[in-house]
Formats: C-alpha cells, structure tokens, sequence
C-alpha cells in the first residue's frame, strides 16, 4: 500500500485544523477537493478516517493511530528544512536529543544549563520521548544523543553507559520506614507501594528481589514514569524505588530517600551515531553530562 504524499499532507492539515475548509485555505486549495482526496484515501487504505455530521469531520480512533506516525514524518520533515536554512546561514550548531521523560525533568536540565554557559550559540532541542517511540525514533529520525534504561545497538550507531550508582528508595517524610538508614526487602512487607507498568526493565529487577524474598508489598497504583512515581510518594500514596536521578530530583519536593539493602546498579544507556556522523558539541554535551552524573552519584552520598 502506497499513500501518495498529497494525500498525506491533505489529512494531516485536517487533522490539525479541524477542517476541511481551514486545512483546504492552508494548503491553497478548494474545500471540494480536499473532501475528494480525503475519501480517495479512505478507499485506499479501507477504513474511514472521519465521522462525518454535516461540515463537522470527527477523526476516529483509526485516524488518531496514523496521525500519531504523520505528525512525527511531518517533524522530521521540519527538521530537515530547519537544518537545511542554517547551512545556509552557516549557523548549523544544533544538537538534537532524544530522552526517556525522566532523564528530561531530573538531568538534562543541569547538563543543559552548564553545557550552554561554554557553547551559548548552540541551539538545543530535547524531545522526551517514552521508550517505546523512543527507540522507533532513534532509527528512524535525525538525533545526535539518545538517553534510554535500556541498550540500543544498530549498524549505524554505537551505544555507551553513564554509571549513576544504584536505586533508591524513596518514602513520604512522615511514613514510619523512614525511621531507617537502609531498608531491605522485608521492611516493605504489607507496605503501600507505587509500582511502574510491567513492562519496565528496573520494575522486573524489583519484583524479582521481592520475590525471591518472599515479600508482598500492597500494590496501590502503577504509572510509567519515575517522575510520576515520585510524585505519588511525594503526595502520601505509597513507597517505591527509582532510579537515582529522579529520587535525588524529589529530594527537596516532599520525598526522604532511603538506601535499598539490595544492591541494585543504574546505568543511562547513551546512544551515539557513527563516529564519523558527531559532532565537537555533541562530545562535549556528553562529557557534560558525566560530570553532572558524578555529582548526583555524590550527591546521593551526602543524603
């Protein structure tokens, strides 16, 4: 199945505009002809895209799916055009990162700040990314770093660790184990826990732990996020264990930090195109962000 790039642009100004009349003014076109090339590629790919009630189109939940692949065809698009005018303006320091949502609140931050104070004309642009695009994104679409929890290996690329020491437990103030310097895994028996969705790497990790132990925590909520985690725990719902960059984030915001007794060890997984494809601000950002992980590392010590 081949979609012809008009009728791509067609249903994603309509998608944007609500439209058919506004996307047929942006494009330059006829409200007429954007309704036939919407039902021509409706016919093509065999379901409908719309609800239609009078001039109202309604996008179903078919047409929200593939918008959700348009929308980021239609970045890299931008993209390439952005990159395009600043070789022409000779202005091309620009550094594109892909971060799991976590490493964008609690560390890029940081890194960003200090790496801006050396390289002030480089323009930065962060896009946090859960992992599951995320990973789709890093071989499809034009990036200079990645940060995941888990390793990326393509022909093109090359993967690197960042150590940030082990995970934390992370409690309310006032919740009775934070009476303790270290909890091991029977302190959280029968204890309200925040756990992260199934699928996470570090959620399995835990689990096994718990289990080999024999330890049942009560289950209250899951989210898939560490930010998300840490805010629940910061609001009273529960305990949990997260990575050391978040908790050491959380610890100013209403979340006490606790040794795990079970060692277990966090790594950033850096992703990198081939060697021939960096740039001197990209060595540099990364060289930045293992200082500022050493520092958390140390950080975590003091607390």
């Amino acid at each position: 199945m081949k979609l012809s790039q008009r009728q791509i642009e067609i249903f994603n100004a309509v998608m944007i505009y609500k439209s058919a009349t506004a996307a047929a003014e942006t494009l330059g076109t006829s409200q007429p002809t954007v309704s036939r090339e919407l039902r021509e590629l409706e016919a093509h790919i065999g379901f409908e895209l719309f609800n239609r009630f009078g001039k109202r189109l309604t996008p179903t939940n078919q047409a929200l799916l593939l918008h959700s692949a348009v929308s980021r065809s239609f970045v890299g698009m931008q993209e390439i055009s952005r990159v395009a005018l600043s070789i022409k303006q000779h202005n091309a320091a620009h550094l594109r990162i892909a971060s799991l949502p976590a490493y964008a609140e609690a560390y890029l931050p940081r890194v960003a700040e200090r790496f801006l104070k050396a390289r002030s004309q480089v323009h930065l642009s962060i896009h946090s990314l859960e992992e599951v695009v995320l990973r789709h994104d890093l071989t499809t679409q034009m990036f200079d770093i990645g940060l995941t929890e888990g390793s990326i290996q393509t022909e093109d690329a090359t993967a690197e660790t960042i150590s940030l020491g082990e995970v934390v437990c992370v409690l309310p103030y006032n919740h009775a184990l934070a009476s303790k310097s270290v909890l091991a895994p029977r302190d959280f028996e029968g204890v309200d826990f925040v756990y992260f969705a199934q699928e996470d790497p570090y959620r399995r990790k835990i689990d096994q732990i718990f289990d080999a132990e024999g330890v049942s925590r009560r289950y209250c909520v899951e989210t898939t996020t560490a930010t998300g985690v840490c805010s629940m725990v910061a609001s009273g719902v529960g305990v949990s264990i997260v990575n050391p960059l978040t908790a050491a984030h959380y610890a100013a915001k209403g979340v006490a930090l606790r040794r795990f007794g079970v060692p277990v060890p966090y790594q950033v997984s850096l992703w990198r195109p081939a060697k021939e494809l960096r740039s001197t601000h990209a060595d540099l950002f990364v060289s930045v962000m293992r200082q500022v992980a050493d520092e958390v590392v140390s950080r975590l010590r003091d607390l």
